[in-house]
C-alpha cells in the first residue's frame, strides 16, 4: 500500500528535519573570480590585515614599530620599585638614578603615595618606571637631578602591578615611553635604503639639504653617521701592497694606512697594475701625480688628489651579503643604487668598485658563482673576476652580457643557473664563468617588474599577468612559470603598475608585495602549495624592505617609508602606536541548498588567541539584498586560551582557558545564503587566528 503522507512530504518544499549545523573551516584566502554559487565556504570576497595561516585559519597581521637600535616598544617593560623616606613627589617623566647603584629609569606615570606624606618627609609607596638601566639596591638614595627624593624599599620589580588594570596601563605607557624616544633616521625625504649585515641595521637616507646620501648605522643611543672613508687612485703599481701599510706622497709627504688594495687592472708584476688604495689616518694633503711609496720605495703613481668617498642623492638601494673569500671575516655588503658606484662595506671600510663604464651607476646586482654581477640601462649586465668584485678586466675574467633590454632585477636558482629579468624578457644564465656562459632565453613575452623578484621555496616575481612563480621542473636545469594570482586578478590589475616593494618572509612561508599607496598584498604557502592571498593596508608606503636573521637566527624584518623612520615589521601589536583595523567578508554560503531559504539561529567562532580579543561580527543573508531585513552588528569577547600543564610556555596561557577559544552568538535571519563580517580593531592585542565557524540554520522553503 502507498504511503501518501511519505509521498506528498516528498513533494513538499518544506524540510524533513529541523535544526542543523555546519562547521567549516576559514582556508583559501580571497577568492575575487569564482562565481558566487560554486566559490567555497571559509574563502573570502575581502580581507584587510589578516594572512592565511599556514595551519589553517586567518590570522590577524602583528604591527610594525619604529627602530634605531635603542630599547624596542614592544620588549619595554615597567618595574615597580618601592620607596620610603620620601620627601618630595616624582612626578610622570622624572628620570630617577640610584645615588650609589647609579641604575637609572623613568616614571611613567607619577609616584603612588600609600602612607605618610612629602611633607612629613616619611612618604611610603612606589614609583611605576620603564627604560631601567643597571638594578637598584635596598637602602639607597633616589635621586631627581642630583637631590635625594626617597630611599629604595624594595628592589624593583618587573610587571609588579597589584590589579590586572594598573598592569595593563603600566605595560602600555612603557611600551610608548620607548617609542617617543625613537628618532627618524636624520635627513630628508624617504629612506632610500635599509639592510642587516653583520647584526647591525644600516639605513640611507638624504642628507638634511638633499644634497647627498648619508649612511646610518642603529646603535644603543639611535642612529650614528658611517663615515665612508677616504681613497686615492693610482697607476703604474710595481710593487705589492699590504693592507696596513703606511703609504707616503713622495712630493706632499702625506701619509695615511692602507686598509684596502684594490687593482682594477693590470699587475704588479708588469708594473702597469692600476686602482685605487682605501686609506684611514690620512696626515698632508696628497698630491694627483705623485709617487706613493712604502718603507721609502715607490710602489705607484697617484691618478687623483685624495678623495673622500660621498654618495650622489635620491638612489635606490639594492644589496646582498656574499663571501667571495674562505673565511667568515670577508663576508662584505655589497649595494648599488643606479646613481652612484657599486660599493663593498665590510663593517669598517667602504670601497668604490670602478667597472671601468663611463657611466657607472649600476642599478641591480647579484652574486653567482663567485661572480659580482651589475646591471647599467640599456640592459647591459656585467660581472667581475672569478672571486674578486674588485677586478673589471676582462684579462681577468670580467666580462658584459647584452640582454637587448632593461633589466629589473637577477635572482639566482637551484640548478645553479641565475636568472636575469627584462621588463618583458626572462633570460637564464648556465655555466660557471666567462668562459663558459650560456645565456638562454626562456620567455620572450613575460618579465618581472623590478623590486618585485623573491625566492621563497620558489622565485617568485611579478609581470603583467600577474603574482608568477618561476621554478625547477627536473633535476637538468629546466624550468616552467605559472601565475598563481589568478583568484585576486581584479587587486593585481587595479595595482598594476605600481609596485615599489617585496619580501620573502621564510618563518611564514609568505611573499609580500607592497604597493605606492600603501596597500599589499600577502601571499602565504604551506609547503610548496599556495594556500591563499589576503591584501593589507599598512597606512605607510613601504619604498625598501629587506629580511634577515638577528643573532638567535629569528627572522627579523625592516622597512623605510617616506616619513623617514626605519620600522621592524610584524613587532609589536600596533601600526606604530595607530590602531590596526582588520577585517573579513566570507563568502556567501548556501549549505548545499542553493534556491531554500534558511531561517540562521546561532554562530559559534572557533579560534585561537594568547590574551583577550574584542570582536564584531555582522551576518547578511541573501547576497546583502536590500529587501532582506539587515542585522545588526554583535560583538564579541573572547578570552584568551588555556594550555597544557608542562607544555605550554610559563605565563602564556590561562589557568582556567579553554584550549581553543570559541565563542557564540545566537542570530536571527533568513536567506537562501549567508556572508560573515568580521571587524577587530585593536592597539594592544596580540593576534588571534580565526580557524572556522559553525553555523546552525534551519532549512525553509524553497524558493520558485
Amino acid at each position: 500500500m502507498t504511503n501518501i503522507y511519505s509521498e506528498l512530504l516528498g513533494r513538499s518544499s518544506f524540510p524533513s528535519s529541523s535544526m542543523r549545523a555546519k562547521y567549516f573551516p576559514f582556508t583559501g584566502g580571497e577568492v575575487l573570480t569564482d562565481p558566487a554559487l560554486s566559490q567555497q565556504p571559509g574563502t573570502l570576497l575581502y580581507g584587510k590585515n589578516y594572512e592565511v595561516y599556514p595551519e589553517g585559519g586567518y590570522r590577524r597581521i602583528d604591527g610594525f614599530e619604529r627602530f634605531d637600535g635603542k630599547t624596542k616598544p614592544s620588549e619595554s617593560l615597567y618595574w615597580i620599585l618601592e620607596f620610603n623616606a620620601g620627601t618630595t613627589a616624582t612626578v610622570d617623566t622624572n628620570v630617577i638614578t640610584g645615588a650609589s647603584s647609579s641604575a637609572t629609569a623613568e616614571l611613567i606615570a607619577d609616584a603612588v603615595v600609600e602612607s605618610g606624606s612629602y611633607a612629613g618627609n616619611d612618604a611610603v609607596g612606589y614609583m611605576a618606571v620603564a627604560l631601567l638601566t643597571g638594578s637598584f639596591t635596598v637602602g639607597e638614595n633616589i635621586q631627581v637631578s642630583s637631590s635625594t627624593v626617597a630611599v629604595v624599599k624594595t628592589v624593583e620589580n618587573a610587571l609588579g602591578a597589584t590589579t590586572d588594570s594598573l598592569d595593563d596601563t603600566y605595560t602600555q605607557a612603557a611600551i610608548e615611553r620607548a617609542r617617543s624616544k625613537i628618532t627618524v633616521v636624520p635627513g630628508s625625504g624617504a629612506i632610500r635604503g635599509v639592510w642587516v649585515y653583520n647584526g647591525a641595521t644600516y639605513a640611507f637616507r638624504n642628507n638634511a639639504g638633499g644634497t647627498a646620501t648619508a649612511m646610518y648605522k642603529s646603535s644603543a643611543t639611535g642612529w650614528t653617521l658611517v663615515d665612508l672613508g677616504q681613497y686615492i687612485k693610482y697607476n703604474t703599481g710595481s710593487a705589492a701592497v699590504s693592507e696596513g701599510d703606511t703609504i707616503t706622497g713622495a712630493t706632499s709627504g702625506a701619509t695615511g694606512v692602507v686598509r684596502r688594495v684594490v687593482i682594477q687592472g693590470g699587475t704588479t708584476g708588469t708594473s702597469d697594475a692600476r686602482g685605487l688604495f682605501v686609506l684611514t689616518g690620512v696626515t698632508g694633503t696628497f698630491q694627483n701625480a705623485e709617487n706613493l711609496q712604502v718603507s721609502s720605495s715607490t710602489v705607484a703613481v697617484s691618478t687623483s688628489a685624495l678623495v673622500t668617498t660621498t654618495l650622489v642623492p635620491d638612489g635606490t638601494y639594492e644589496f646582498i651579503n656574499y663571501n667571495f673569500g674562505g673565511s667568515a671575516s670577508t663576508n662584505r655588503m655589497y649595494w648599488v643604487d643606479g646613481m652612484n658606484t657599486a660599493f663593498e662595506w665590510d663593517g669598517t671600510y667602504a670601497v668604490p668598485l670602478f667597472t671601468g663604464m663611463t657611466v657607472d651607476t649600476p642599478r641591480h646586482l647579484s652574486a653567482h658563482k663567485k661572480h659580482l654581477f651589475v646591471s647599467f640601462n640599456k640592459g647591459s649586465l656585467q660581472h667581475s673576476s672569478i672571486g674578486d668584485p674588485y677586478g673589471w678586466s676582462p684579462v681577468t675574467g670580467a666580462a658584459e652580457i647584452g640582454t637587448g633590454d632593461e633589466i629589473t632585477g637577477m635572482m639566482v636558482m637551484p640548478g645553479d643557473a641565475m636568472s636575469v629579468f627584462n621588463r618583458n624578457r626572462i633570460y637564464i644564465l648556465y655555466g660557471t664563468s666567462s668562459a663558459d656562459w650560456n645565456l638562454k632565453t626562456f620567455s620572450n613575452d613575460s618579465g618581472a617588474a623590478e623590486w618585485t623578484i623573491q625566492n621563497l621555496t620558489e622565485t617568485l616575481f611579478l609581470d603583467d599577468r600577474g603574482v608568477t612563480t618561476f621554478s625547477a621542473v627536473n633535476a637538468y636545469g629546466d624550468f616552467s612559470m605559472n601565475s598563481i594570482s589568478k583568484k585576486i586578478a581584479p587587486i593585481i590589475q587595479d595595482k598594476k603598475g605600481l609596485s615599489v616593494s617585496s619580501v620573502r618572509v621564510r618563518t611564514k612561508g609568505q611573499y609580500r608585495l607592497f604597493f605606492n599607496d600603501g596597500t599589499g598584498v600577502y601571499a602565504t604557502f604551506s609547503g610548496n602549495k599556495l594556500a591563499g592571498f589576503i591584501r593589507v593596508d599598512l597606512g605607510k608606503v613601504i619604498y625598501n624592505i629587506c629580511s634577515a636573521e638577528d643573532a638567535l637566527g629569528d627572522e627579523i624584518i625592516f622597512f623605510g617609508s617616506s616619513d623617514g623612520y626605519i620600522y621592524q615589521m610584524d613587532k609589536g601589536t600596533s601600526f606604530d602606536g595607530g590602531e590596526i583595523e582588520a577585517i573579513l567578508r566570507t563568502a556567501y554560503y548556501h549549505y548545499d541548498t542553493p534556491t531554500r531559504d534558511k531561517r540562521y539561529r546561532k554562530v559559534q567562532f572557533e579560534l585561537s588567541a594568547d590574551s583577550s580579543v574584542s570582536l564584531k561580527f555582522q551576518p547578511s543573508y541573501s547576497f546583502s539584498d536590500p529587501d532582506v531585513p539587515e542585522s545588526r552588528t554583535r560583538d564579541l569577547s573572547i578570552e584568551g586560551a588555556g594550555g597544557y600543564w608542562n607544555i605550554a610556555n610559563w605565563d602564556a596561557f590561562r589557568w582556567t582557558g579553554q584550549i581553543i577559544s570559541t565563542s557564540e552568538e545566537n542570530i536571527d535571519g533568513v536567506g537562501t545564503n549567508m556572508g560573515i563580517l568580521i571587524l577587530s580593531e585593536a592597539t594592544y592585542e596580540q593576534p588571534h587566528i580565526l580557524q572556522g565557524v559553525t553555523v546552525h540554520y534551519s532549512p525553509r522553503r524553497i524558493r520558485r
